[in-house]
């Protein structure tokens, strides 16, 4: 169905009438101008018919046309699958008393038991479809280690059972939230095959406060939040670099938040680029639609919109990076920990 430009949602009624207005501010000052220059009319008059005419039409954006684009930019929101903010938040973009009940019994129908049972079943079953193919692979997988284990070439059978495993658990796990600890032995089992490419030039390294080990291990995070961001380190970063790379995943625990750093120390980004990638990650809505997949993984939009799905837009990711020096992403979640 073909969108309606937003100015279709002003009423005609109130377009022509502040034309109208507009069209007769503007023959009024013509007029004052004409018989200023004569000498009939003092300066004045079309000094105030100016005044009125640009504070109307500064009256018509504020309080008439901005409302309406903000309340346009709330529904799509929604319409993107989005969960309502805080009503609190977009309180004066509710037009009238009827759109506000409609927003109210909106919330209640999406929030309700019925809906959220509903929406993790379709989920469940979508997840669960999407298994029956990805098996096969794995099985496959699971031949080759034994093929190449009666023929004696022990790396190539480690390295299918590392993949194998891989992939195991990308189709198996079909709950949202994991553990720190399954999702790092994910990325220790990615970063496994990546050493068959690339041998001793690629190290990984994990920190975190001994003390806090067990609190850490026990967070539970988006599945499939860390190696998608390690893959990007290695595919932009180390890579393209000459020498040792260096991935760095550092786990932090405040109060009420768990803060995880993957850092490289490889080629980084320029301003612009870095600058154009932050924006696709701070504007939610739309950036996992228009950006899509990247080639070599999931892209860092698509994890940080799950992120913003299932916690809300003040958690997510920010990059960091350093022409020449490396990139640091940082993921910022909620202690989760049932």
């Amino acid at each position: 169905m073909e969108k309606r430009n937003w100015w279709n949602y002003i009423s005609n009624r109130i377009f022509v009438f502040v034309a109208s207005i507009l069209l007769f501010c503007i023959l009024q000052i013509i007029i004052q101008c004409i018989l200023f220059f004569r000498g009939e009319a003092p300066l004045w008059h079309i000094v105030v018919l100016s005044i009125f005419m640009m504070g109307f039409i500064a009256a018509f954006w504020f309080w008439i046309v901005r409302p309406y684009r903000r309340t346009q930019m709330t529904m799509q929101r929604i319409l993107d699958g989005y969960i309502l903010p805080d009503r609190r938040l977009f309180e004066e973009e509710m037009l009238t008393p009827v759109m506000e009940a409609e927003i109210g019994r909106l919330e209640q129908v999406l929030k309700s038991p019925e809906m959220m049972d509903l929406n993790k079943r379709q989920a469940q079953y979508l997840a669960l479809q999407n298994q029956i193919n990805p098996h096969f692979l794995y099985n496959t997988l699971e031949s080759i280690r034994g093929e190449a284990l009666i023929a004696g070439m022990d790396n190539i059978a480690d390295m299918t059972e590392a993949l194998a495993k891989f992939f195991r658990y990308t189709i198996t796990k079909v709950e949202n939230l994991v553990s720190v600890e399954e999702e790092l032995d994910n990325c220790e089992t990615y970063f496994l095959i990546q050493q068959y490419r690339f041998g001793s030039r690629l190290k990984l390294h994990i920190l975190y406060e001994e003390e806090n080990r067990e609190n850490i291990m026990n967070c539970r995070i988006p599945k499939l939040t860390l190696q998608p961001v390690l893959e990007n380190s290695i595919i932009h970063g180390t890579e393209l670099k000459i020498g040792t790379g260096n991935l760095t995943i550092r786990f932090e625990l405040t109060d009420k938040r768990l803060i995880i750093r993957i850092s490289d120390d490889g080629v980084g980004m320029d301003e612009q680029t870095l600058a154009k990638l932050n924006r696709q990650l701070g504007r939610g809505g739309k950036a996992l639609a228009e950006c899509g997949e990247k080639k070599g993984g999931i892209a860092l939009v698509n994890v940080n919109n799950r992120i913003h799905l299932l916690f809300g837009e003040e958690y997510g990711m920010h990059v960091y990076s350093i022409r020449g020096k490396g990139t640091d992403v940082e993921v910022t979640l909620p202690i989760v920990t049932v």
